[in-house]
């Protein structure tokens, strides 16, 4: 119930795939030449190339354990990957380095975020350190659930030895050849697709007023998730006192039920309440029913931690994380503006000097043991503008073409997925709810129906003077 969010269902009949061998993925065109009208047009198909090799992947993280020497402990997570079985151990450092190598990878593309390394107080008292290892783990589960969704990546190199190489030397080994850094030059399908998309879009004219806006839009938002959060916190913390409460008022009517008791007893008193035995058996029916119903409670703290808390984490995470996308793209551009600014200049000195043979003015580069020529380093700076250039309308062109609309996507899913797992959760605690307190009547000999008319005119009393205020 709690560790799927929003994964698609498993295809059936399937080839299982061998764990990726630590090398370079084989080559592949490094396009398809297609154009797409929409991002949506463009994911179905990559969903359907990246199918042909890759099943819809199901993942779930659980059974923490800490492991390493005293010095040196860390926990590590059980991932298990549907419909191929994999079964790895992976520590929140693999999670940080996967999200790194593929956000450098597909450039433009918003990743799934992944909760912070250090916990940071919402005011309301720090957590136990099983709290927050069960919030990381919920954390981790829904980055890798939304990850494997994502058709661009789901065959990717690092993510398949992230999910199905065991032998901890073999995926370090793993990591080393599958990090390929560069878009353009990867030759992955996914990569192949996530350029065709890139290369359909069309990056409107009044673009920078369009992201300034969307930018606002996430300042309001971030606004709003932040005090959702810190409520949501507040909720699951007073649901869990409310059980403790109950745990102390279940321990009470049990000392009342042993009083109770003794002045039924006829040696201890010279009038014992005749009443006594029916008095004992309504406290210990009343006792059993406030135990059960404090069980019933111990699901709530779970329900809105995994539930709803944890959904609401994730989108404030996902905020931080466009926010840091378009900061990204923003130093991207100074970078490009800086060092065409250089070979303008480069390109001048020539002009001026008419000598490019000759060694650069300033910013030497030394390349076997010899200066750098100006028209080597116009050559070479020349490569790397072009380069930065490139990355830098990639980026705008992922924004415009997806990114925006797909992040207003995903938080209505993201939304729609808790409230509607929210919904089942309590459904069944209210039929337990139901069970456990229709019993009751049952022990006790009691008209449920008659009752319930009595409770609701009580209650109806109740609600006339909700609004008025007491005056002595």
């Amino acid at each position: 119930l709690f560790t799927v969010m929003s994964s698609p269902p498993p295809v059936a009949e399937v080839n299982v795939p061998p764990p990726p061998a630590p090398s370079a993925p084989p080559r592949t065109p490094n396009s398809s030449s297609k154009k797409y009208a929409t991002w949506k047009e463009a994911w179905d198909d990559a969903r359907a190339v990246v199918a042909v090799d890759i099943a819809v992947l199901q993942t779930t993280v659980s059974e923490p354990q800490q492991t390493g020497s005293y010095m040196s402990k860390h926990i590590t997570y059980l991932i298990r990957t549907e419909p191929y079985t994999y079964l790895v151990r992976r520590r929140y450092t693999d999670f940080v380095w996967l999200r790194d190598v593929l956000q450098k990878r597909y450039i433009g593309m918003l990743l799934p975020s992944l909760p912070p390394k250090a916990y940071q107080s919402t005011g309301s008292g720090s957590p136990s350190t099983s709290g927050l290892v069960k919030h990381r783990m919920r954390m981790l589960g829904i980055f890798l659930e939304n990850l494997v969704h994502i058709p661009y990546v789901r065959g990717d190199p690092s993510v398949l030895a992230f999910l199905s190489v065991q032998n901890e030397t073999e995926f370090e080994s793993a990591k080393t050849a599958t990090a390929i850094p560069d878009l353009f030059s990867d030759t992955s399908a996914g990569a192949i697709k996530w350029r065709d998309a890139l290369r359909s879009a069309t990056i409107p004219h009044n673009g920078q007023r369009v992201l300034m806006d969307f930018i606002h839009q996430l300042e309001y938002l971030e606004g709003h998730l932040k005090k959702l959060v810190a409520s949501t916190k507040l909720l699951s913390e007073r649901a869990t006192a409310k059980r403790a409460s109950m745990d102390a008022l279940s321990s009470v009517f049990s000392e009342w039920g042993k009083t109770e008791a003794e002045f039924a007893q006829v040696n201890k008193f010279e009038y014992p309440n005749k009443a006594g035995p029916e008095m004992i058996k309504l406290l210990q029916c009343s006792q059993d029913k406030l135990q059960g119903w404090s069980k019933i409670l111990s699901f709530e703290p779970t329900i809105i931690e995994s539930v709803v808390y944890a959904a609401l984490c994730f989108l404030q995470q996902q905020v931080e994380a466009f926010k840091s996308l378009i900061k990204i793209r923003d130093a991207a551009i100074r970078d490009l503006e800086r060092s065409d600014k250089a070979l303008n200049a480069k390109k001048a000195e020539k002009e001026v000097s008419g000598d490019g043979d000759k060694p650069v003015s300033s910013g030497v580069f030394s390349f076997g043991g010899s200066s750098e020529s100006l028209n080597d380093a116009i050559a070479r700076e020349e490569q790397e503008v072009r380069g930065k250039r490139r990355g830098v309308e990639a980026m705008a062109r992922a924004l415009f073409f997806s990114e925006i609309d797909r992040f207003n996507e995903n938080r209505v899913e993201q939304m729609q997925a808790a409230m509607a797992c929210l919904a089942a959760s309590e459904l069944m605690v209210g039929k337990k709810n139901a069970k456990l307190f229709a019993a009751f009547f049952g022990s006790m000999g009691l008209d449920s129906g008659e009752w319930s008319e009595k409770a609701k005119a009580v209650l109806s009393v109740q609600e006339q003077v909700e609004d008025l205020q007491f005056d002595g």
